[in-house]
């Protein structure tokens, strides 16, 4: 998560690119605050009303990177119609989990709020983000269930789903605020695969067969879950690559991704 490859993160790009023209927006600010960590980018088609929406996430460990290593994937996701949202959110240890929660909600409601002006449809939201990113995307929707047309559709790619396997990461310890034994039951609350019930929206995952910091078995042991409750979900295996490559450069996973948003977005089957 934290360690991604930075220069790949920088001129990795997502070729499935459609043909919708969009214009981008620097410097949305989703609170008050004016906080650069609750700010976002944003990338609105210029053809159509009422559009899906996708709220993105960025990883980095839950304490690093911008909204900036999402960019690529964003313009993407709008040159096929999807009007985004791209966010920061806070960092430990000044803020603890839940404030990245927290504060997709927050980008949520702002995104929601502002419809008119991003061409939003409020009722047609999605979610995308990988390693800490899927993590807080994956938490936050599930945690809405139960909630009218919070969230419609998660694309989550390489997350840790259940934080009790890691009983002295170096990188939730930080951000959950100490040790698995610790902070046992923040650990339970602060994992996707323990807020699991009926009702969550549909979820596609992408994960690296090889990935070395995040276990490929996180998304199939949550895969499963989601399957016991009787929701819909689909895995993708991404087939060699490790963590960071499987972000930067594995492009399939991004067309996938949208492909699997048109079906639940767009109503497109495919």
């Amino acid at each position: 998560m934290k360690h991604l490859l930075i220069v790949f993160l920088l001129i990795g790009c997502a070729s499935y690119k459609g043909k919708v023209p969009y214009k981008t927006q620097t410097d949305v600010y989703y609170t008050d605050a004016h906080d650069l960590r609750q700010s976002a980018e944003a990338y609105i088609p210029e053809d159509g009303e009422n559009l899906p929406g996708i709220v993105m996430v960025h990883g980095g460990g839950w304490d690093s990177r911008d909204y900036g290593d999402n960019r690529s994937i964003g313009e993407s996701l709008a040159s096929h119609g999807y009007t985004v949202l791209n966010i920061n959110y806070r960092f430990p240890p000044k803020h603890l989990h839940p404030a990245p929660i927290e504060d997709l909600e927050l980008a949520i409601e702002y995104f929601k709020k502002n419809a008119k002006h991003f061409r939003l449809n409020p009722d047609k939201i999605g979610l995308w983000g990988y390693s800490a990113g899927g993590h807080i995307t994956s938490l936050y929707a599930l945690q809405k269930i139960g909630t009218p047309k919070a969230v419609q559709a998660v694309v989550s790619g390489g997350a840790p789903y259940d934080l009790t396997w890691y009983p002295f990461s170096p990188l939730i310890g930080p951000y959950i605020g100490g040790f698995r034994d610790q902070k046992l039951q923040e650990y339970f609350d602060a994992s996707p695969s323990y807020n699991v019930k009926a009702g969550a929206p549909p979820f596609f995952l992408y994960h690296a067969k090889n990935d070395k910091l995040v276990e490929y078995a996180q998304s199939t042991s949550f895969e499963a879950k989601l399957k016991l409750h009787g929701n819909f979900v689909k895995r993708h295996k991404v087939p060699f690559w490790g963590h960071a490559f499987a972000f930067a450069v594995y492009d399939y996973a991004v067309e996938k991704g949208i492909r699997f948003l048109d079906v639940h977005l767009k109503d497109q089957k495919k």
